[in-house]
């Protein structure tokens, strides 16, 4: 039966099985759950259902303990697979503790949707109806405005309608262009309510632009052709399916002899050991090309006067070109294509004939000095025997292989996490997207869950480890047998607060004070909380242990034992 073929086996289900049968047959396989007394229909439900020998026609629930690790973990389930996942929350209080991680999958655009329970409505009378004092505690006026401006779209499931509707247009709005969260909620007593299946023709579909129609793409053709060093800033179009998006920026830019920048990205845009990557910085692009084409980024630069100053033409091409989530978007184009940037980018590579090999040999003596930059970096850390970012970033690159999946919440440690690990696998580096703290514990557990014949690794700074609720995230990754290596970057505080109060004050009192708030004198074990769960832990302080603690954890988890490593680092 399709999805989109009314189910008609039996007439006589609660709103609640229609629900989970429905999001099942739309493909959903998991359920992100952090349970509340708002979802004993869906609990019964599924119970039922399995009781009946049909558990495989609903979606697996995994019980999360904590709704930030349940949305984080939906969001890295969705940037592997490129699937929209489903996240169940209780009430308000839990859709409160979504979170920052309701940020994070917003400006990701993961594909997500949420369903939350509402208070009962009734006071009695009714299946559902209430029941404890908490249903009056979690009683409010505008549940859905919590999260209302993260949202692609949000609902209010009342029946008698079909609750496979609901699902179907959900997933629909979760998985299309602009792709991201949506929010749907549901009291007890229509959960509990019986619904007759309706008729409908509608499929889920997946909507989101094609490459640039023949015009625009003849003009794109013609800049490129007339371009003497062409480059390409990105941050997202490695996204899912990764393969053909990231192989179509390779084809583009040997074709072209352009230089490629990853600026803030998301996931692997371009193989980070490729002769014409040439890092992370747009400034390269913007002083030396004569062509800038904007490739899915939001923030392709920070426009901060004379630093980004440029000559070039400025070319974007987006789904959604004018960025209306948006408050502000002050960035100079001369010219906009709405359209898939991959698809576009293919378009013209295959239409390309021979091209001026100056440019492709300018960005490669630039890639070769970036990388020479990197090692001598490297070379002087080792050298002066420190325990640095950029010494444990390099020591991770050895336990990397074509199976690893990089998961990164890292902020101040992650230049060296860029230029030391030569990630070059589509699909291999994952980053949160926003501004959320914390994403990377979650996120790690739906990677692997995911991949499960991949080598997960997160790479966190302590302040995101602290941030994930790190024991919730230990217990998933135990309760449902995905293992992963978390690498804690331990700088002892908060280095980005120290940069930013010193960048804005640098002659200020709180600069020649070191900015003392910045700061945890406090000794901690960050490894700590998962010893919970029997978990791989170990603190590493001298670089001379690194190896064979890397090593260790690795063994670990290959073996299906999570690990985490608390590494104390140098503050750069």
């Amino acid at each position: 039966m399709s999805p989109s073929e009314p189910d008609s086996t039996n007439a006589d289900r609660t709103a609640a099985e229609r629900f989970l049968r429905s999001f099942h047959r739309q493909g959903v396989t998991k359920i992100f759950a952090n349970l509340g007394t708002d979802h004993t229909p869906l609990l019964e439900a599924a119970a039922a259902v399995r009781r009946a020998g049909e558990g495989d026609e609903i979606p697996d629930i995994v019980s999360c303990p904590h709704e930030f690790a349940a949305m984080s973990a939906a969001h890295g389930h969705a940037a592997v697979t490129g699937d929209p996942q489903v996240v169940l929350v209780h009430v308000d209080v839990g859709t409160q503790n979504l979170g920052a991680a309701m940020h994070n999958a917003h400006r990701a655009g993961a594909p997500v949707y949420v369903l939350a329970g509402l208070a009962p409505v009734t006071d009695a009378g009714h299946s559902g109806s209430r029941d404890h004092p908490v249903h009056y505690f979690q009683d409010v006026f505008d549940q859905p405005g919590i999260v209302r401006e993260y949202c692609r779209w949000t609902d209010q499931y009342r029946p008698p309608a079909d609750p496979a509707e609901t699902v179907r247009r959900g997933l629909e709005r979760a998985a299309s262009e602009p792709a991201g969260p949506v929010y749907v909620t549901a009291t007890r007593e229509a959960l509990s309510e019986t619904v007759d299946p309706t008729p409908t023709t509608a499929a889920r579909r997946r909507v989101g632009p094609g490459g640039a129609d023949g015009d625009e793409t003849e003009r794109l053709l013609e800049l490129v052709r007339d371009a003497e060093r062409p480059a390409v800033i990105t941050s997202d179009i490695g996204r899912a399916p990764a393969e053909e998006r990231v192989d179509a920026l390779v084809r583009f830019a040997e074709a072209t002899g352009a230089g490629v920048v990853e600026q803030t990205p998301t996931t692997l845009c371009f193989p980070r050991d490729h002769e014409q990557h040439v890092g992370y910085d747009p400034a390269v692009a913007l002083e030396h090309a004569d062509l800038v084409i904007l490739a899915d980024t939001d923030v392709p630069w920070i426009p901060d006067g004379d630093a980004v100053a440029t000559d070039a033409a400025v070319v974007q091409i987006d789904p959604d070109p004018t960025k209306p989530a948006f408050p502000r978007w002050p960035f100079a184009v001369d010219e906009s294509i709405q359209a898939d940037a991959a698809a576009t980018l293919s378009a013209v590579a295959d239409r390309l004939g021979s091209t001026d090999e100056g440019g492709r040999s300018f960005w490669r003596r630039v890639a070769a000095e970036r990388r020479a930059d990197a090692a001598d970096r490297l070379s002087a850390d080792v050298e002066a025997d420190r325990l640095t970012p950029t010494v444990l970033s390099d020591a991770i690159d050895s336990i990397v292989d074509e199976g690893t999946i990089v998961v990164e919440d890292a902020v101040t440690s992650r230049p060296a996490i860029m230029s030391q690990i030569q990630l070059a696998e589509p699909g291999s580096y994952f980053w949160k997207g926003g501004a959320g703290l914390g994403w990377a514990g979650g996120a790690g557990v739906g990677a692997k869950l995911a991949s499960p014949d991949s080598r997960v690794i997160s790479l966190v700074g302590d302040g995101s480890y602290l941030f994930a609720n790190p024991s919730a995230c230990a217990l998933l990754a135990a309760e449902y047998d995905a293992p992963t290596l978390t690498v804690v970057y331990d700088n002892q505080g908060w280095n980005a607060v120290e940069g930013a109060t010193t960048a804005q004050y640098p002659d200020g009192a709180a600069a020649a004070d070191a900015v003392p708030e910045s700061r945890i004198e406090t000794t901690m074990d960050l490894s700590a909380p998962a010893t919970l769960v029997d978990a791989h832990t170990r603190v590493v302080d001298d670089p001379d242990e690194l190896p064979g603690a890397l090593a260790d954890a690795v063994e670990a988890v290959d073996g299906g034992t999570p690990a985490v490593l608390d590494v104390k680092v140098e503050r750069p």
